[in-house]
């Protein structure tokens, strides 16, 4: 919350000066301290701001940047046709040459994944372990490959991959996606009837996600920064 005031107040300057470029990169990050204290609401506004805005006043990687932070927000919603739309507009402008690609590619992996085309999910998750050296895009990719192959069947690779998530997920201290590698460990546990195992992990999980104080909490307030 204290991030989300520090964030308002440098757009108000940055507007004041008729900086488009910083009041866009400051918008971007507002909207990811909304989307966490979960106004989902706010941070949409905050992007649509931005992407309204016309491509000769705003440099192309912050449009994609709050194309792509659009996409998510959306699909963290359960909104897949939205954030398809999202993802299409960030990654016709990024063209596989911008910082954003490997999360681009996740984000349609992830797509792909909510939509039960799971040997897509898997391919492309796939590429971006092959391709990407960032942690954080690579852990993602690693559990959306772990997920999908769980669907498939493919249970031991499965495991695997949501281990190497864990890994990288304890190392970058993202209690969210830690819960979520050990509920995933846990599922694929219970497949392979390794049932102590499995509860040992699940009860890790609601551990976890109780312990997290940055746990994403609903707000009643919509309404735009």
């Amino acid at each position: 919350m204290r991030a989300r005031e520090l964030f308002k107040q440098s757009m108000l300057t940055q507007q004041s000066l008729d900086n488009l470029p910083a009041t866009a990169m400051t918008a971007i990050n507002l909207s990811y301290v909304s989307h966490k204290l979960g106004d989902e609401g706010a941070a949409l506004l905050l992007l649509d701001d931005v992407l309204s805005q016309g491509n000769a006043q705003i440099p192309s990687e912050l449009r994609i940047a709050a194309a792509f932070r659009k996409g998510i927000i959306l699909a963290d919603s359960g909104k897949a046709a939205e954030a398809e739309l999202a993802l299409q507009l960030a990654d016709q402008s990024c063209n596989k040459r911008c910082t954003f690609t490997a999360g681009i590619n996740n984000l349609s992996a992830r797509l792909a994944l909510a939509k039960g085309n799971f040997e897509a999910a898997l391919s492309t998750a796939k590429n971006v372990i092959s391709a990407t050296g960032e942690k954080e895009e690579l852990a993602n990719a690693q559990r959306i490959a772990a997920a999908a192959e769980s669907a498939l069947n493919q249970n031991e690779t499965a495991l695997k991959n949501y281990s190497a998530a864990l890994d990288l997920d304890k190392e970058l201290a993202l209690s969210a996606r830690i819960y979520e590698d050990l509920t995933g460990i846990a599922s694929v546990l219970e497949k392979l009837g390794r049932k102590s195992e499995a509860d040992d992990f699940a009860r890790r999980a609601v551990t976890v996600k109780a312990a997290s104080r940055m746990w994403p909490v609903k707000t009643e307030n919509k309404s735009p920064p």
